[in-house]
């Protein structure tokens, strides 16, 4: 008679919570009085934009 073995079971990862948005902080961090925090992010808020790629293009090729 042969022994039957099984594969142990895989591991299971979960996956971290989504993260929120950036207009979601912004408007936390505004609700918490931090509005040097909400400043920042609509800084990353405008960098992520077209006009923000755009503007750091112009910034590279300034210094190239």
């Amino acid at each position: 008679m042969s022994k039957r073995t099984s594969k142990p079971a895989p591991p299971r990862v979960q996956k971290p919570p989504p993260l929120p948005s950036i207009a979601e902080l912004i408007a936390e961090a505004r609700e918490l009085g931090e509005d040097d925090i909400a400043d920042a992010f609509e800084k990353i808020r405008y960098l992520e934009s077209p006009s923000g790629q755009r503007a750091i293009e112009r910034r590279k090729r300034g210094y190239d």
